[in-house]
């Protein structure tokens, strides 16, 4: 809705100024023109930022928290957020994390495998060369170099959170990761190069005016029988 040179909002960033441009770019560096105000609150086992922002020329405004916890005796980490809408107009967006994973500085390839609670389908399969879909399984087929891409928009979920979960497991490194969220998939999406792999869930958001909407993410890491190196 901003006019040329007007202002936009971008939750977690602040007010930026719209350009000459029709469209939102999104790998045009825009000028912050107001960043909110920040918080940032240091605890024993965990932190949180807080950013307040208020654009009366937007009709705008929200309180955003994140919340990094990790949780004691178990090798869980937990995301907590939460969006307070203290704007004249409601919030309709989407929210995602890319997830970006690493194991032993190592770059994605068989036994890599990916598992989510739902059959997969996609309308753009990954390159069958590289990695293919099995049910509820992608699998890697060689391991990524140069400029090999594995990507794919994964469909088949319902709308329950129970299918808002993603494993990532490599036997031969004996190592997994277990994402669990509690609001239902808008979205979801795999993007893999050489050197990490990302699955993204998008989570849709709506808050109406004087309302609050959270979501959590859970992450559990865990070591698997080690194979064959």
């Amino acid at each position: 809705d901003a006019k040329p040179g007007g202002r936009f909002i971008k939750i977690g960033v602040g007010a930026l100024k719209k350009g000459d441009e029709d469209r939102y770019d999104n790998y045009r560096l825009y000028e912050i023109v107001d960043p909110g105000m920040w918080t940032i609150g240091k605890h024993h086992d965990s932190i949180d930022f807080t950013q307040k922002l208020a654009d009366p020329s937007s009709g705008y405004s929200y309180i955003y928290r994140k919340v990094v916890r990790l949780v004691k005796g178990k090798s869980e980490m937990v995301l907590e957020h939460s969006l307070k809408n203290t704007g004249s107009r409601p919030v309709r967006t989407t929210v995602y994390n890319h997830n970006f994973l690493v194991l032993d500085n190592r770059p994605p390839g068989p036994p890599l495998v990916i598992t989510v609670p739902f059959q997969i389908r996609t309308v753009r399969p990954p390159n069958k060369d590289l990695g293919e879909i099995s049910g509820n399984r992608i699998v890697y087929l060689k391991t990524l170099e140069g400029r090999d891409v594995v990507t794919a928009p994964l469909e088949g979920f319902s709308d329950s959170p129970t299918d808002n979960q993603i494993s990532i497991e490599n036997t031969r490194l004996g190592a997994g990761m277990t994402i669990r969220a509690d609001r239902p998939l808008a979205r979801e999406s795999l993007w893999s190069i050489r050197s990490v792999v990302a699955m993204e869930p998008f989570v849709a958001i709506v808050v109406e005016p004087g309302a609050e909407f959270r979501w959590k993410s859970t992450y559990s890491y865990y070591t698997l029988p080690a194979g064959p190196k």
